[in-house]
């Protein structure tokens, strides 16, 4: 099987998976909300994301995230009429966002780049993308588990996309002979994803920047920890 090059990955993914990725945002009206809107969705979306990380799914209302907002709840269901629509377009916003981050990063590369090169980049990015909002990241542990089953089955849809990216990159790393002949590649990537998303429980600020937590993840990923 011939593995496509990342930056060919990156276009037809935003060709296509991105726009299946808006497509299945709940919140899509077919028109370009305004700037006020936006604002104020993400103001509700940065609200819920808290209340949801303390209090769960079930047991949170939607009258604590307008009130932590000082938002009238009639005013909060303008942008998302129910608790089910806000829930989960809160958990697929990181996702769509870091989607199509990732999609850009790859995008800006020079064609010339190596693929542990492109490998670092992204985990960049995706520190830089994730540990900026570890509300949604809590919220997410604790309502995933608790939301209508077609709920969560479209969040695992948009994950995929996202994983993807991932797979396809490690998939290509191998092929142009960057990782060790013989190594399982599905199990390298899992490692790598696994090491990144692990991060989100005990990354605290004021330490190694995201970027700088990044490249010394890859460093150990890529040559081990004895010496060289």
């Amino acid at each position: 099987m011939t593995t496509k090059e990342p930056d060919e990955l990156a276009t037809l993914e935003a060709d296509g998976a991105v726009r299946e990725i808006n497509r299945t945002a709940r919140r899509a009206s077919g028109r370009k909300p305004s700037r006020k809107t936006e604002g104020v969705q993400e103001k509700i979306l940065d609200a819920a994301a808290k209340v949801f990380a303390q209090k769960g799914y079930q047991l949170t209302k939607l009258s604590e995230i307008s009130d932590a907002i000082d938002l009238h709840v009639t005013a909060l269901r303008y942008h998302f009429p129910t608790k089910d629509v806000l829930v989960e377009e809160m958990i697929n916003s990181l996702t769509r966002e870091l989607h199509m981050r990732l999609l850009a990063t790859l995008q800006q590369l020079p064609p010339e780049t190596c693929y542990r090169a492109r490998i670092e980049a992204a985990a960049i990015t995706y520190l830089n993308t994730t540990l900026q909002k570890l509300d949604y990241i809590a919220a997410h542990g604790n309502v995933i588990n608790q939301v209508p089953e077609d709920v969560r089955e479209r969040h695992f849809g948009l994950l995929n996309e996202t994983n993807r990216i991932w797979r396809d990159l490690m998939a290509a790393a191998s092929e142009a002979g960057e990782l060790r002949p013989g190594i399982n590649v599905s199990l390298a990537n899992q490692v790598l994803q696994g090491t990144l998303i692990w991060t989100r429980e005990w990354y605290r600020p004021g330490g190694l920047t995201p970027t700088e937590l990044a490249v010394q993840i890859l460093d150990i990923l890529f040559d081990g920890i004895a010496p060289r």
